[in-house]
């Protein structure tokens, strides 16, 4: 097979392993990101394999790092529910059942932002390392999570009324 076929056949693998990866449920960008790091990985293991023995390798490998990514995201939701929301003994049960309810509402990614902060007690620049963003970013994130859960919280006691 010519070099030029190969990267032919790469191409259409790449493609491929995105729509395989969607329709089981992963987000167009998960998928993305899922099937550079297949190639990352195929290219710094140098492996090379004839192209019938290519795309069963490469599928097995997107579904088991999909498998890892979905393991790692459902870890953090949890580390989110065990840490962010305070004990009912501390807390009257009526606010911590709307705060609770407000958190769940909130998407995943403000979830792990106020996870990074504020359980892992890790500083602006710290999250802003982990996040690979500035820090003025982050500030500002944290600002509209903050927001977001006053207007939630709001939202929640004046339907109680």
């Amino acid at each position: 097979m010519q070099l030029r076929q190969y990267e032919d056949l790469l191409a259409q693998l790449a493609v491929e392993l995105q729509r395989y990866l969607m329709g089981r449920g992963a987000q167009r960008e998960v998928a993305e990101d899922i099937c550079q790091d297949v190639f990352v990985k195929v290219l710094e293991m140098e492996l090379v394999l004839p192209p019938d023995e290519l795309r069963p390798y490469l599928y097995r490998v997107a579904w088991s790092t999909y498998l890892d990514d979905y393991r790692r995201k459902r870890r953090y939701r949890e580390l989110v529910t065990q840490y962010l929301r305070p004990e009912r003994e501390q807390v009257d049960s009526e606010v911590y059942e709307d705060l609770l309810s407000a958190l769940d509402t909130l998407p995943e990614h403000d979830r792990e932002l106020l996870l990074l902060r504020y359980n892992q007690e890790l500083s602006i620049r710290e999250v802003a390392v982990c996040l690979k963003v500035r820090p003025a970013a982050i500030k500002m994130r944290l600002h509209r999570v903050h927001r977001k859960l006053k207007k939630i919280l709001r939202r929640g006691s004046h339907g109680r009324k």
